[in-house]
């Protein structure tokens, strides 16, 4: 797999920004001052270089968390989801990085 340039990463967060605004495509460009073009271009760029569905690895714990402890899972839009690890819900968690990272 490729790594993608900052310019990718940069845009790639964008468009996770607009994902989450409501706003059409048009006018969150408009709104960023950027090319409506320009932007419907990286989204489709980015879409063509994004897996088909998210990739999970499993974490496997061999010991009781410290107290107060945190996981922490980066998404590929660069979102990062800080849970307690006590009394954690792995279904409910799974649901919550499906939904944040889920294409448009």
């Amino acid at each position: 797999m490729r790594k993608q340039t900052r310019r990718a990463q940069e845009m790639q967060r964008l468009v996770a920004r607009w994902e989450q605004s409501g706003l059409t495509a048009t006018a969150f460009a408009r709104q960023c001052g950027m090319s409506v073009q320009t932007f419907a271009w990286w989204r489709h760029r980015l879409r063509t270089l994004a897996p088909a569905a998210p990739i999970f690895t499993e974490v496997v714990r061999p010991a009781p968390p410290a107290a107060g402890g945190l996981a922490e899972v980066v998404l590929r839009n660069g979102w990062v989801v800080r849970v307690p690890l006590a009394g954690v819900d792995a279904t409910a968690l799974r649901t919550l990085v499906a939904a944040l990272d889920a294409p448009c």
